[in-house]
């Protein structure tokens, strides 16, 4: 049969039966299924809700803790329409709420989300590697203004490919050098060559500034390098991992280092952090002494310089609310086994002599190249049994699942973790992926530590609206947001605030009071005694009455700041209705 054929049958057929039937009314919000249909999507997405993470601390949020949220989700909603939401031009590119971070960053502190999220408390931090803490143009201002620190390259930096070649290294120098180099970038530099560092800094192309810059290249991932995402994981780790080479070797000096803590509980306390669980122990712990060139043998010496610093800071005004810090001690999962085990009889001896300082125990650096946990079942078993013997408690904090595979090594580490009953699994990016394992988290409590940009960073999702967070969330995984390695990564701050605005500006579930309980969860998992007088303030901060600030007069300010508005230019102050105008 031809196709004109075919087609007017159809023509008539349908013409027959649309003079067949007759069409009544129109569509009409108010029609009784409409209606039921509307009622039976409320309860769906209300019962969804029950199975939240924050779904019982929701419940109970205080009538001040409220108008709050309404507040800063207003603002965020605002911020989303009027301020990320920008065509791209001829000479600027599409901007929207969500794009990959390293974009995103210029503008985020533009907004007035950004400011609350400053002035909120953060509580815990608890997923944080200690040479990727502090910004190091603050440490390498440390060194520059310290008697006797020297630089070594393992060739002259005199071209850009040699600067990007080479291989840097920070120590100390009692004698007084014998070289006349003062250029380390000069083209007749002799490799490892000792300069000081304040004549190496002055000395360089384009200045101190120069040579801050130049540090920074050997210690951060650029934000051209950190969005490659089509080069894949095992390349952006590469050039990760090299990055804390030169950047352990600026810690080992004693003045350094007791002025690295000082800055770094300073820009803690200043992001709203009372506590800090820091990953460090297995190749950390080397001090030179001051005035000394050689590494003290003495395994204790550099954690009584960090318990002393601790103390040191909590004593001033601004460390007042501080309530401390504790180390998980860290071993490189790469390791063969007999250093592994080296190291955790390392552990056990600092434990039995700081018994407040360590409080777990972890395996670090990329796991899908590394030592699956199943491969090292017999030293974690043995060590565990040594911590019973010895009537230690030393918990494992494993880093687990941070992965894009489904079934290889990296993935099934999350059921060895579990199995060795981890207290907490850092990132678990691949937790989602297993139904039966994400009930198991949740009956034992396991907290999950998440790292949105770092995740980003190193390639696992392009940008935070890919991140499982919200599915972790929605399951009921206990989850708490950290910053993992914030200035290799490109967030070059101490503290937590652009994780914070990075998930609550992504996801709509979370909100103020989404942030607010993953934290008072991290309050509870770092295991600080509420009841106790140190951590009264604290747990009221959260548990209350969500404050921004002191009284609460930061509700109001938070909604009419001023924001940035298309291109970066102002936005007049807004109410957002949920406040009576002055």
């Amino acid at each position: 049969m031809h196709l004109p054929s075919i087609l007017g049958i159809a023509t008539l057929s349908l013409s027959g039966i649309s003079t067949a039937l007759a069409i009544e009314g129109e569509p009409n919000i108010n029609a009784p299924l409409v209606q039921q249909h509307l009622r039976n999507r409320e309860k769906l997405i209300a019962l969804e809700k029950t199975h939240r993470q924050d779904h019982i601390f929701r419940q109970s949020l205080s009538p001040t803790a409220k108008r709050a949220d309404e507040i800063v989700e207003a603002i965020r909603q605002d911020e989303i329409d009027h301020y990320w939401r920008v065509a791209g031009t001829l000479n600027e590119e599409e901007r929207f709420a969500g794009e990959v971070f390293p974009l995103a960053r210029p503008y985020i502190s533009n907004t007035t989300l950004w400011r609350v999220i400053k002035r909120m408390p953060k509580g815990a931090l608890l997923h944080a590697h200690l040479s990727a803490m502090l910004p190091y143009e603050k440490i390498v201002e440390i060194i520059i203004n310290t008697e006797g620190m020297v630089i070594s390259a393992s060739q002259s930096l005199d071209t850009a490919d040699a600067k990007q070649n080479a291989t840097i290294t920070f120590s100390h120098n009692n004698d007084t050098l014998s070289t006349t180099q003062s250029k380390i970038d000069a083209s007749d530099y002799i490799p490892k060559t000792e300069i000081p560092v304040k004549d190496a800094a002055t000395s360089f192309e384009g200045g101190e500034a120069g040579f801050i810059e130049f540090i920074r290249s050997k210690t951060t991932i650029p934000p051209e390098e950190s969005i490659r995402h089509e080069l894949g994981v095992d390349e952006i780790w590469r050039r990760f991992q090299a990055c804390f080479g030169p950047a352990d070797t600026m810690l080992q000096y004693e003045p350094v280092v007791r002025k690295f803590y000082q800055k770094l509980f300073e820009d803690l306390t200043s992001d709203g952090i009372n506590w800090v669980e820091i990953r460090s122990g297995g190749s950390s712990g080397k001090l030179v002494h001051d005035g000394n060139e050689d590494i003290d043998p003495d395994l204790d010496a550099w954690w009584h310089v960090l318990v002393e610093e601790i103390e040191k800071f909590k004593a001033t005004e601004l460390g007042k609310n501080f309530l401390g810090a504790r180390i998980i001690w860290s071993d490189a999962r790469i390791k063969n086994r007999a250093s592994i085990t080296k190291s955790m009889k390392i552990a056990l001896q600092r434990k039995q002599n700081f018994p407040e300082l360590f409080s777990g125990y972890d395996l670090v650096a990329q796991e899908d190249l590394g030592r699956p946990l199943s491969d090292l079942a017999p030293e974690l078993i043995w060590f565990r049994q040594q911590t019973e013997a010895l009537n230690l408690t030393i918990p494992y904090f494993f880093h687990a699942g941070e992965t894009l595979g489904d079934g290889n090594s990296t993935d099934l580490n999350l059921f060895d973790a579990v199995l060795f009953n981890t207290r907490r699994i850092g990132h678990s990016f691949s937790l989602y992926k297993h139904p039966n394992l994400i009930h198991q988290v949740i009956e034992q409590s396991v907290m999950v530590e998440v790292c949105p940009i770092s995740n980003e960073v190193l390639r696992l999702n392009e940008d935070v609206l890919h991140h499982p967070l919200p599915a972790m969330i929605a399951h009921g995984i206990p989850t708490a947001i950290s910053n993992d390695d914030p200035v290799i990564l490109g967030q070059d701050v101490a503290g937590l605030s652009y994780d914070f605005y990075e998930a609550i500006q992504a996801f709509d579930n979370i909100g103020l009071a989404g942030l607010t309980e993953r934290q008072l969860k991290a309050v509870s998992s770092s295991r600080v005694e509420l009841s106790t007088p140190g951590c009264l303030p604290l747990a009221h901060a959260y548990a209350h009455d969500l404050c921004i600030l002191p009284g609460n007069e930061g509700l109001k300010e938070a909604s009419q700041r001023k924001c940035g508005g298309r291109r970066g230019s102002p936005v007049e102050p807004r109410n957002y209705g949920l406040l009576p105008e002055d």
